[in-house]
């Protein structure tokens, strides 16, 4: 767990390519992890620089990371209703996992 109280590492997966959702969460993930520079979020959420910036804008937009200008640079920090985000999906996450753990292998 990171100091945020978070899950931190990527999420056991069965298929190679991460939904909308997943790679928004990683954002979110590596922002509350401390990476507030575009490009340590880039490389921490393991995305290009084009599907980065949609994301960012994206998140900004909707209120959940906020944009901060810094000696003529921008970092990212996830505003309290993205942590809140945050804290719910990885709890459903692993309440789904629990349950999927309870069925009986066939």
């Amino acid at each position: 767990m990171s100091q945020s109280g978070l899950q931190q590492g990527p999420q056991t997966r069965t298929t190679n390519r991460r939904s909308e959702l997943e790679v928004k969460m990683d954002v979110l993930r590596v922002t509350s992890e401390g990476a507030n520079k575009p490009t340590q979020i880039m490389y921490k959420a393991n995305l290009s620089w084009v599907a980065l910036l949609s994301h960012l804008k994206g998140l900004t937009s909707s209120g959940f990371l906020t944009e901060v200008e810094y000696a003529n640079r921008k970092v990212y920090e996830i505003s309290p209703r993205g942590l809140e985000l945050l804290r719910n999906y990885q709890k459903i996450v692993s309440a789904v996992k629990d349950i999927a753990a309870e069925q009986p292998a066939f």
